[in-house]
């Protein structure tokens, strides 16, 4: 984010109500915005003396080319000044990068605070699934959408199980699992600006699937005397290079030292080939695994659950975070010795292209097979530190009460978690098995939709363990069915209706199966006419309510509410409704008992220029 938005964060900010969270994270941004320019200084100091340092190397050498009388020994004084320079200066910038990290963390914090969450880099759209039965009507991934607005994981592998908790039904003992692992992290800002400090800039997509194969796959094995002969030819190489150096010997033993380390990566060559082709390009990702996963290895965690987690990361006292970087370390300088023009040579004299890949598979073999287990922890740390920013943030939210002894929804002054707070409207719902439909009449524009969608919405918060907009929510844990936002496809040769057919199916089919079902369903069969709609959309609905689902329908045909009167006291009419003032239609989204007593149809085509 750039000076000119956050200063439009901050102007945004400054006109609301300061929240906790928001003083908050004001103070620790102006402190690292403070450290980020001390450092700042640092670091350019660093960056001149080691150009300078570099120079002089450079100097150097080209005097011991000019004069052969000159030893190249002389060359290593201004190298190991370089050296050293670039030792000192390494923390610095792991400083920098810190400070700048954490800043811009508070920056996109307030942002999402002032409602500007939108432009958040991961947004989910990788995990869209059409076929889902609720995640495309709920804007569950994509742009806006609840992935965005939650998601603070570091790993593709966290990220992924996050997605997984938006889209699965939980048990109530999960739930109430997940809700005191949240809890007990909500107030532990600095463990989320630990984490944000790591990079992010990670190709996980493929990393993910190379080491999938890789774990998976027998480790390979190198015979034992081409390891030993490839040592004492690299140990000869070292002391041939430093004698060629002081001009003792020719560089003819040079050129010789490496051919000899030929036949030994001749005969592993299959076996080199497959480590290569396993491991390629994974290092960034291990590197930043390690680095997750560090994180949670030593920060103090009080929840019962969650020290489980923790534990398992240093189970049998081998540190996860130690042995992920040592693999990471390793394919790095595997994959240095491949693409490095300057380093080939000495990899190859040194016989890193044996040493190297039997390392790998030696680690493969160690601990290839504790990698799925460290990766379930860290990424379930991940996934709650998300959801208890989420909370930390939402300090006007409130925790569900989940419970599998009664199917119901019952929630008060309940609005759209992704709406601002300054739009949103909230609203009384109620669903019990003794009243388990609400058939919701309106005008267009009113509001009916948004509401269906908040009751679904706040419910797969629920299923996270995360707060829910409203003052309280009790619910069972349904599944939930959606038929609301469909399409046609013209590749697949399906109509808009016969869309909405499928999509009525897969609903009716979901509430066969022995999990209760919550079904939201959007303008029911609005794409027929009024008399197969009414037939269809009574048909439909009375199949779901016996078959012992609760939900909510909409509808602006009128002829539609009156289902409720066959219902037998099941079903209950509500209504929202626009006001016309000066030629003006207006909103108040309130939902109201009874059917709605007018449409605003004509209306909205007379404000448009239309001649009806």
């Amino acid at each position: 984010m750039d000076d000119s938005e956050d200063s439009s964060v901050t102007r945004l900010t400054a006109d609301a109500s300061v929240s906790a969270a928001q003083a908050e994270y004001q103070l620790r941004l102006s402190s690292w915005r403070k450290r980020a320019n001390d450092v700042r200084s640092t670091d350019r100091l660093f960056t001149r003396l080691r150009l300078a340092a570099f120079a002089a190397v450079i100097g150097v050498g080209c005097i011991c080319i000019g004069d052969p009388d000159v030893s190249w020994l002389w060359i290593f004084a201004p190298l190991a000044v370089f050296v050293l320079l670039l030792r000192l200066h390494e923390p610095v910038v792991r400083k920098l990068r810190r400070a700048e990290a954490s800043q811009q963390y508070y920056i996109d914090s307030l942002a999402r605070l002032a409602g500007l969450w939108k432009n958040a880099a991961s947004d989910g759209s990788r995990f869209i699934d059409a076929q889902h039965l609720w995640s495309s009507d709920l804007d569950i991934f994509g742009t806006g959408s609840l992935f965005q607005k939650l998601n603070q994981c570091r790993t593709l592998p966290a990220k992924r199980k996050l997605a997984g908790w938006l889209t699965e039904v939980p048990t109530a003992e999960v739930i109430t699992e997940r809700q005191l692992q949240a809890e007990s992290l909500r107030e532990h800002l600095d463990l989320r600006e630990r984490l944000a400090a790591i990079e992010t800039d990670v190709d996980w997509a493929a990393a993910e699937k190379t080491l999938q194969i890789w774990l998976t796959q027998p480790a390979g094995k190198f015979p034992k005397w081409t390891l030993w002969a490839a040592r004492l030819v690299g140990a000869a190489s070292i002391v041939v290079v430093s004698l060629a150096m002081a001009g003792v010997v020719s560089i003819t033993y040079i050129l010789l030292m490496l051919m000899l380390q030929g036949p030994f990566v001749v005969i592993n060559r299959h076996r080199i080939k497959s480590v290569m082709d396993e491991v390629d390009d994974v290092d960034k990702a291990l590197r930043q695994l390690a680095e997750v996963t560090q994180q949670f290895e030593t920060y103090p965690l009080n929840e019962k659950s969650l020290q489980q987690l923790q534990n398992r990361l240093t189970a049998d006292g081998i540190i996860a975070s130690e042995r992920i970087q040592q693999l990471s370390r390793l394919v790095q300088w595997l994959n240095n010795a491949l693409r490095n023009q300057f380093f080939i040579p000495v990899a190859w004299a040194l016989g890193l292209f044996i040493h190297l890949p039997h390392r790998i598979e030696r680690w493969r073999t160690c601990h290839g097979q504790r990698v799925t287990e460290w990766l379930d922890a860290v990424t379930t740390l991940e996934v709650v530190t998300s959801i208890s920013g989420f909370n930390y943030e939402q300090q006007t939210y409130t925790l569900p009460t989940i419970s599998e002894d009664v199917k119901h929804f019952e929630a008060k002054e309940l609005g759209h978690p992704l709406l601002n707070p300054s739009e949103c409207v909230h609203n009384n719902v109620s669903l019990t098995e003794q009243q388990p439909l609400m058939l919701i009449s309106g005008s267009n524009m009113s509001g009916k939709s948004t509401l269906l969608r908040s009751v679904g919405t706040n419910l797969v918060l629920a299923f996270c363990g995360a707060r829910v907009n409203a003052t309280s929510l009790n619910a069972f844990p349904f599944q939930i069915g959606t038929a609301m936002r469909v399409s046609d496809s013209l590749q697949e040769g399906r109509s808009l209706f016969f869309t909405v057919l499928q999509r009525l199916k897969a609903v009716v089919d979901l509430a066969s199966t022995e999990r209760p079902v919550l079904f939201l369903l959007d303008e029911i069969l609005s794409g027929t006419n009024s008399h197969d709609r009414r037939r269809g959309a009574e048909a439909v609905i009375k199949t779901l309510v016996e078959r012992d689902a609760l939900g909510m329908v909409t509808t602006h045909d009128l002829a539609l509410t009156r289902i409720v009167d066959s219902m037998d006291g099941k079903a209950v009419n509500m209504h929202f409704e626009d006001q016309v003032v000066d030629g003006h239609m207006t909103f108040d989204y309130q939902l109201r008992d009874g059917v709605v007593e007018r449409s605003n149809a004509i209306q909205l085509m007379q404000m448009m220029g239309l001649d009806v």
